[in-house]
């Protein structure tokens, strides 16, 4: 499997209630984000909330790079892909965000929306992110979790 790095510019602009905008490069989150597509990012809704699975976040590597990416699991969390089904705590959760490459992928067997992984057990303080267009992302599977003080914010728009 070949995974390409997919990066998301910096900081655009700022608006009062500390929203941020970014512009996507790439189409690892595909089809819920295109490439060039523009997002405004709430930098302060953690403060307020917890990181919830399924959240769309714009975080920062350890690189220092800004990528987007979807929220999988939270801390604590025991996740495994099994046959291109994701387990939370050994529970099935639907993707809906996947059917379209749920689809393609039942039209030729031979295509995994994405390969088997785990059981892993997410560390305290840590989230586990994966794009939405798994065959063309730079995700969790490559680089670990992300640590909550990694993210930016929450995509909103």
């Amino acid at each position: 499997m070949v995974i390409i790095m997919l990066a998301f510019s910096v900081f655009t602009s700022e608006t009062q209630s500390n929203e941020s905008t970014f512009i996507s490069e790439g189409n690892s989150m595909a089809p819920f984000l295109q490439n060039e597509e523009r997002l405004i990012v709430d930098k302060d809704y953690y403060k307020s909330h917890p990181v919830a699975h399924g959240d769309v976040i714009v975080f920062k590597d350890d690189k220092n790079k800004t990528h987007v990416k979807r929220v999988i699991s939270i801390s604590g969390d025991i996740m495994e892909y099994k046959e291109d089904t994701l387990y939370i705590n050994n529970k099935p959760v639907d993707e809906p965000y996947l059917t379209e490459y749920k689809l393609e992928a039942k039209q030729d067997e031979t295509l995994r929306v994405t390969e088997d992984y785990g059981p892993y057990t997410i560390p305290q303080g840590t989230v586990f992110v994966l794009g939405d267009n798994r065959w063309n992302s730079y995700d969790s599977r490559v680089f670990g979790p992300i640590k909550v003080g990694q993210i930016i914010g929450k995509v909103v728009k």
